[in-house]
C-alpha cells in the first residue's frame, strides 16, 4: 500500500511533537524557479482554462521525463520551430488523449501531471514528421487520424499499461504511442488516399567528421525525443530538461554520448548519427533508470549508460525488422532496453531500490530521498550497534552549535518544574499537557501519560532513571532531524515492503540496509529490533525506533 507521511502516526511523534518547535528550515535551493515540477501552477491561477492548460504542458514535458509546465511550453517552441505543423499536431494528440481519459475515468492526479497526453503528444509529433502535408484538406485529414490514435493511446495506457505495471512492475513508457503510431501509418499506407500521403524517403545524409557528428548527434537526440531533426529544436529540448532538472539534462547527454559511440561502432554513418539517430533512445533510457525510476547512485548510473549502450544494440536488428513493413523504429530500443533493464535489477540487484511509480518526481528530489534515508538509517545503525553493546551515548548534541544547545537548556529548564536537573515521568507528562492545551482528567491523556513511560525508558541514556538535560537535549535533536526528513524517509521505504502488508520484516530491513551501503543486521541486533522471530515493524513502530534507538 502507499505511504504518506500522514499514513500512520508513530507514538513517540504524536506525545512529543509539542516539545519542538524547531524554526521553519529554508527551502532547498534551486538553480533556477523553474527547476522542480511547479505544483502550484495551474491551481494557483484561478482561471478555469489553467489546469486544463498547465496538464497539457505536462504532458508534453512527461514525454521526456520532466513534469514541469514552464518546460512544456519550451518544448511547444521546439516543436514549433521543426515545424508550425508539429505543434498544432501534438496539441490535438495531447487534447485528444487527455478528454479520452477524463472520458473513462482516469486517475485526476495523473491526468493533471501529464501522464495521459504524452503519448498522444508523440502520435501527433509523429505524424508532422512522417506525412506529407499537401493542404488544408491533408491538415485537417491528418488531425483526425492524431485525434482518433491519441485517443487509443489512453485506452492502451488503462488496459495494457495496467497489465505491464500489475504483471512486471514496469509502466508502459512510449508503447502505446509506437504501437498506435505504426498502426495509423499501416492503415494510410494501405488506404493510399491523396489526402493522407506520406513523405517519400529522402537521400541518405551526407557524412561529416565522426567528432562533429557525434557532438551535434548528442545535441539533436533530445530533439529526436519528439521527432524533431533540427538542431536549434535539439537545443531548445535540452534546455527545457536542464531548466526543470539539470541533473536529468546531465544523465541525457551521458545516455546519448554512450549510445551513439556504440552505434558508431556498430557502423552507423556520421551523417545518420549527427541527425541525433544513434542517441536519442539513450537520452530517454539513461534519464529513466539513472534518476526517475531510480535515484541517482554510482550503481544506478553504471547501470543506466550499460542499458543506453544496450539500446543501441538493438536498435539495429528492430529497425531490420520493422523496416520489412516499412515502419520507423521510434522508441522502441528505449522502451525494452528500460523495460528489460528494471526487470533484471529487480531479480539480480534487489537492494538497488526502485522509485515507486506514484511518486515520480525529478532526479534530484530522488537523490535527495535517498541522502535522507542514508543519512538517517547510519545514525539508527551506529545506535543500534552501542545499544547492543550497551555503550548508549549522545551523538548529534556534542555537534549542535552553541545556540542550539542554549535552546534546548531553556526548553528543559521549562519543563525541569522542580528545579532538580532531571526530568521525572510527572515532569514530562505535565510539560506534554500544558504546550499541547490537555490535561490529565481525561481518559485520552491518561493513556499518553502512560506510554510516556516508555519513551523515558528510551530517552534514559545511562540507565539511572531519570532524564539529564544532555540525554533530553539529544532526543530533541533526534527528533527535529527524523521530521525533517520523515517523509522523503517513508516515500523512500515503499518499495522496500515487498508484500505490501505495511510493514518491514527481517529481510526487508537488510534490503533497506543495503540499498544505502550498510551491512544487514547481526543476530543479535535483528532480536533486539524484531524480538521474537517472525515480528514485523509498523512503519510508525519503526519511526520510534530509529528516534529512540
Amino acid at each position: 500500500m502507499p505511504l504518506s507521511e500522514g499514513s500512520e502516526q508513530s507514538r513517540a511523534f504524536d506525545l512529543l511533537a509539542g516539545f519542538v518547535d524547531p524554526p521553519s528550515s529554508p527551502g532547498r535551493r534551486r538553480w533556477l524557479p523553474t527547476a522542480g515540477t511547479l505544483p502550484q501552477l495551474g491551481h494557483a491561477a484561478g482561471h478555469p482554462a489553467a489546469v486544463p492548460l498547465t496538464a497539457a504542458l505536462r504532458s508534453l514535458g512527461q514525454v521526456i521525463f520532466i513534469n514541469n509546465p514552464v518546460s512544456g511550453l519550451l518544448l511547444l517552441l521546439a516543436l514549433v520551430w521543426q515545424a508550425p505543423a508539429m505543434g498544432l499536431l501534438a496539441a490535438v494528440g495531447i487534447a485528444t488523449a487527455n478528454i479520452t481519459a477524463r472520458w473513462v475515468g482516469a486517475d485526476r492526479g495523473a491526468r493533471r501531471n501529464g501522464i495521459y497526453g504524452f503519448n498522444g503528444a508523440l502520435v501527433g509529433s509523429a505524424a508532422a514528421a512522417f506525412a506529407a502535408l499537401n493542404g488544408p484538406l491533408s491538415l485537417v485529414a491528418w488531425m483526425g487520424w492524431v485525434a482518433a490514435g491519441a485517443a487509443l493511446t489512453t485506452l492502451l495506457l488503462e488496459g495494457l499499461g495496467g497489465w505491464l505495471v500489475g504483471r512486471l512492475g514496469v509502466p508502459p513508457l512510449t508503447l502505446p504511442f509506437c504501437l498506435i503510431t505504426w498502426l495509423v501509418l499501416a492503415v494510410v499506407m494501405g488506404l493510399d488516399h491523396p489526402a493522407l500521403s506520406l513523405l517519400a524517403q529522402g537521400p541518405a545524409p551526407a557524412q561529416v567528421p565522426w567528432g562533429l557528428g557525434l557532438l551535434e548527434g548528442v545535441v539533436r537526440g533530445f530533439g529526436q525525443v519528439f521527432l524533431c531533426s533540427s538542431l536549434p529544436s535539439g537545443l531548445i529540448v535540452l534546455a527545457a530538461v536542464a531548466a526543470a532538472s539539470p541533473l536529468a539534462a546531465l544523465l541525457g547527454l551521458a545516455g546519448g554520448l554512450v549510445s551513439s559511440l556504440t552505434a558508431l561502432a556498430l557502423g552507423m554513418d556520421t551523417g545518420a548519427l549527427a541527425l541525433g539517430l544513434g542517441s536519442y533512445n539513450g537520452v530517454l533510457t539513461a534519464i529513466a533508470i539513472g534518476g526517475t525510476f531510480y535515484a541517482t547512485t554510482r550503481d544506478s548510473l553504471v547501470i543506466a549508460l550499460l542499458a543506453a549502450a544496450g539500446s543501441s544494440l538493438i536498435s539495429p536488428a528492430l529497425a531490420q525488422g520493422l523496416g520489412s513493413a516499412q515502419l520507423p523504429v521510434l522508441t522502441l530500443p528505449f522502451v525494452l532496453a528500460t523495460m528489460t533493464t528494471m526487470v533484471l535489477v529487480r531479480r539480480a540487484l534487489p537492494s538497488l531500490l526502485p522509485v515507486a511509480l506514484h511518486s515520480v518526481l525529478t532526479p534530484e528530489e530522488h537523490r535527495q530521498r535517498f541522502i535522507v534515508a542514508r543519512a538517517l538509517l547510519r545514525d539508527f545503525r551506529r545506535q543500534l550497534h552501542q545499544s547492543v553493546a550497551g555503550e548508549q551515548k549522545a551523538v548529534l548534541l556534542p555537534r549542535a552549535d552553541a545556540a542550539e544547545r542554549e535552546r534546548l537548556r531553556h526548553l528543559f529548564e521549562d519543563l525541569d518544574r522542580d528545579g532538580s536537573g532531571s526530568l521525572s515521568v510527572a515532569e514530562l507528562a505535565t510539560g506534554l499537557m500544558r504546550r499541547q492545551g490537555g490535561s490529565l482528567a481525561d481518559g485520552a491523556s491518561r493513556q499518553r501519560f502512560l506510554q510516556l513511560e516508555t519513551i523515558l525508558r528510551r530517552m534514559d541514556l545511562d540507565g539511572d532513571g531519570q532524564v539529564d538535560p544532555e540525554e533530553f537535549g539529544e532526543l530533541m535533536l533526534r527528533l527535529r532531524r527524523l521530521h525533517a526528513g520523515r517523509a522523503e524517509l517513508l516515500t523512500y521505504l515503499q518499495p522496500v515492503d515487498a508484500d505490501g502488508n505495511a510493514e518491514l520484516d527481517p529481510a526487508e530491513l537488510d534490503r533497506l540496509l543495503v540499498s544505502v551501503g550498510l551491512p544487514p543486521l547481526r543476530d543479535e541486533e535483528s532480536r533486539q529490533v524484531f524480538g521474537s522471530p517472525g515480528r514485523g515493524l509498523s512503519w510508525g513502530s519503526f519511526l520510534d525506533l530509529l528516534l529512540l534507538t
